[in-house]
């Protein structure tokens, strides 16, 4: 009987273009239909889907809802996250993490030395990659993975599809169901081929009770009953197994090798919690090191300089960079060495140390004028260095040339990004001036303060090799000469190392 109806839905095929080859692969589909568990699902003679197949995704529909309103909600589906990788933690894990929380680390910093602070916390962050090992990491990622599948099918379009055959549907209504029509599947072919890629990576042998587990705990009540959602998954299988959806697509098309899109995932937030985890710990070491920094560099300051108002620039500074900071833009990574360059050159060099330079290097009579010229040259090199600094401060200035492109861009860069990238090259160029000068100028001191100690040493010897009339220097000094090279060798090595701070 099967077979006589068979044959009467293909005898209009012949004669329509259709290859023998093609007509025996619809028929055998066709036989494969008739034969399958799920026939009811499909009308063959008027390639009809039968209502049971809508009652069907119905009670699919109306037992993952919950569900859909679970993954809608952002805040919920970063709990969920959260807990999965939680659910992954053995104790020793969970000691280590406490152990890396910025409140345990504060309490640790107010008694503990900064240097053994932060070797303990690299240790830690070793411990935490050997315990969270790859198959936690594993774990982590095929949860997820399931449930990112699962928010694939929860959110599948149910309401729209109904609604295409029921005016009046109603999403989340459940107090009756719905009567649906039977339909021409050709209406419907998207519908049917998305329902298959949302539903392919459903797998019943998967922990679908551990997940569904977890966001219990993130909901705070469970969100649907398990057995009923495990029997589902099964049935899902099942329909995948007989390829029974793909079959009435396949037939109804008239194509015995359409195919359904595949979709596969593959999550990484077990790799992505450690990351953020050594990320938080990194910061936090990076804290501890800018807070030593600032200290090291306040203690500097405090012996190179006797002023308090320091600062010297008006436009490369810390207070103008923060506008580029805040928008994760290249900022002025120098200002502050620079201002301290500037202000030790007003203060110190064309005052001090070139009054010092001048008795030394032009009253001094060296035994050898190469040392002399040497130290003569690091000194005027020093000298010039003002006019680049200036320079390069008058043009990030609101009418420089710098100054002014970088203003315009900053009133375009939340339009238009490619602004940022500009903002960038203009703050980068000024960064490389910066870095060269203070390079240059830190050479120069060495320079000097690499003769200064070998004066300060030769003034101490009975019979000087450097200079032969340190007794005639001495008069024409202002205060005590070796005392005076003693004090300026000092200042000179304290802001070398302040340089080298403020550089790193």
């Amino acid at each position: 009987m099967a077979e006589d109806l068979m044959d009467k839905v293909f005898s209009f095929f012949s004669g329509d273009g259709m290859s023998d080859e093609k007509q025996k692969m619809l028929k055998q589909i066709a036989k494969e239909l008739s034969h399958c568990k799920y026939a009811k699902f499909f009308r063959l003679r008027t390639e009809e889907a039968d209502p049971s197949f809508f009652s069907f995704l119905f009670s699919m529909y109306r037992l993952t809802y919950p569900i859909k309103k679970f993954f809608l909600d952002n805040k919920k589906v970063n709990l969920l996250k959260h807990f999965i990788i939680e659910s992954c933690f053995d104790i020793n894990i969970k000691e280590t993490i406490d152990r890396l929380d910025y409140a345990a680390l504060d309490d640790k910093a107010k008694t503990m030395p900064g240097e053994q602070l932060i070797d303990e916390i690299q240790t830690d962050i070793n411990t935490l990659l050997t315990q969270f090992d790859q198959n936690k990491i594993y774990t982590a990622n095929r949860r997820y993975e399931m449930a990112a599948t699962l928010a694939q099918f929860v959110t599948y379009n149910f309401y729209g599809f109904f609604k295409k055959f029921d005016p009046h549907f109603s999403d989340g209504s459940f107090l009756v169901e719905p009567r649906f029509p039977a339909a021409k599947l050709i209406l419907i072919i998207n519908e049917m081929e998305t329902f298959l890629t949302v539903t392919q990576p459903l797998k019943p042998e998967d922990d679908w009770a551990g997940l569904l587990n977890i966001m219990r705990m993130c909901e705070g009540q469970e969100l649907v009953n398990i057995e009923q959602f495990i029997t589902m998954i099964t049935m899902i299988r099942e329909i995948h197994s007989t390829k029974v959806v793909e079959l009435m697509v396949q037939y109804t098309l008239r194509n015995p090798v359409w195919q359904w899109k595949h979709v596969a995932f593959h999550e990484s937030i077990g790799e992505e919690w450690l990351e953020e985890k050594k990320a938080e710990a990194n910061s936090y070491v990076q804290r501890l090191n800018d807070e030593k920094k600032t200290g090291q560099i306040n203690a500097l300051t405090k012996q190179i300089f006797e002023a308090t108002d320091l600062v010297r620039l008006e436009n490369y500074t810390v207070q103008f960079s923060e506008q580029y900071r805040k928008r994760n833009l290249e900022f002025y990574a120098y200002a502050e060495g620079l201002n301290y360059l500037k202000a030790f050159l007003d203060d110190y060099v064309t005052k001090e140390i070139k009054e010092l330079c001048d008795i030394l290097i032009i009253r001094g009579q060296w035994t050898n004028s190469a040392l002399s010229r040497e130290m003569s040259e690091a000194l005027h090199g020093l000298l010039e260095i003002t006019e680049p600094i200036l320079t390069m401060d008058e043009a990030l200035s609101e009418d420089g040339s710098d100054g002014s492109r970088l203003r315009t861009s900053m009133l375009r860069v939340d339009r238009d990004p490619t602004q940022g990238r500009y903002v960038n090259s203009i703050v980068s160029k000024n960064n490389d001036i910066a870095l060269d000068i203070i390079n240059h100028a830190a050479q120069d001191l060495i320079i000097i303060g690499k003769h200064m100690k070998s004066l300060i040493e030769d003034v101490q010897k009975k019979h000087p090799e450097l200079l032969i009339n340190w007794r005639e220097l001495t008069m024409v000094s202002k205060d005590p000469l070796p005392q005076r090279m003693v004090n300026d060798f000092k200042r000179i090595n304290y802001f070398i190392q302040l340089m080298h701070l403020c550089t790193q």
